[in-house]
């Protein structure tokens, strides 16, 4: 969610650039949506790969970093399993992945099991932070008659929040929300971003009858969550001390810093929403 100012023709190139990314993955991510099954998991997945190379890429050089070698084969193993309705598979997927990534680790730096273990956490992250969330989309989706309809709500509250916070941004933002970790952020455009949001996602659930007060609370409590995971991720980076999370070679959202970028808030809304309608049972 980004409210860059556009002070020199370079700026408002990499704008075009990204304008006419979403003007063409956006239809697609729509189709793949709408069609569902087997074509929304092939959409999926390559994504969220991507996405976490990014992040175990991302903490290169550090005594940290988690194994892309165990973790994306995991994750793709976890969601396929969500998708299959196959708890124990995601279940011994994520056990062996701990296993194998502690031998793995071990077999490299057999001396320095600290940073081994470090290593299995970060790993094991990457699957919390992407995978996981990855599957709770597949399995939002894959709901009984209504999956589509809880889907366009997390794309609502994520995309509202996104739209809503830009134009916001740009139009009233002076105060910063979180200087030190986003500069380009402002207060102002956080609380548009929250209020708009609420705005698709609740035309959503009554266009369709689905509107109810019981997920008043879901759609409240879902665009704090976008701009939370936004923070998180440029925190991410400002940690690890890199600019952009894409890796080179696959960019795949040209003009965007990376899958990561794009994903940012939707990892937690999709959480958030699939938590939530798996306590009141409709998952």
């Amino acid at each position: 969610m980004s409210e860059s100012t556009f002070t020199n023709p370079k700026d408002m190139t990499n704008f075009q650039l990204r304008l006419l990314t979403a003007v063409i993955l956006m239809p697609i991510a729509l189709i793949a949506s709408v069609v569902g099954e087997v074509l929304f998991l092939i959409a999926l997945l390559p994504v969220m790969c991507v996405g976490m190379l990014e992040f175990y890429v991302m903490e290169k050089d550090t005594t940290m970093q988690g194994s892309s070698l165990t973790g994306i084969p995991t994750g793709i193993l976890v969601v396929i399993a969500f998708y299959l309705h196959i708890d124990w598979l995601w279940q011994i997927a994520v056990l062996a992945c701990v296993v194998l990534t502690i031998c793995l680790e071990f077999s490299r730096q057999p001396k320095k099991y600290r940073r081994a273990l470090a290593q299995v956490g970060v790993t094991m992250c990457g699957l919390i932070y992407i995978a996981f969330p990855t599957a709770f989309l597949v399995s939002i989706r894959n709901i009984p008659s209504d999956g589509l309809i809880w889907l366009m709500v997390v794309f609502a509250i994520t995309w509202g929040t996104d739209t809503f916070a830009y134009v916001c941004g740009r139009l009233f933002g002076k105060t910063k929300l979180a200087p030190i970790i986003s500069p380009n952020k402002t207060v102002e455009g956080a609380i548009g971003g929250i209020m708009g949001a609420w705005i698709p996602a609740v035309v959503i659930l009554l266009i369709t009858g689905k509107f109810s007060l019981i997920f008043v609370p879901m759609i409240m409590i879902g665009p704090f969550l976008a701009v939370s995971g936004d923070l998180f991720e440029s925190a991410l980076k400002r940690f690890f001390k890199v600019k952009d999370s894409y890796v080179e070679g696959f960019n795949i959202f040209p003009g965007h810093g990376g899958v990561l970028d794009r994903i940012d808030a939707l990892v937690w809304v999709a959480t958030w929403v699939f938590l939530y309608l798996y306590l009141i049972g409709i998952v």
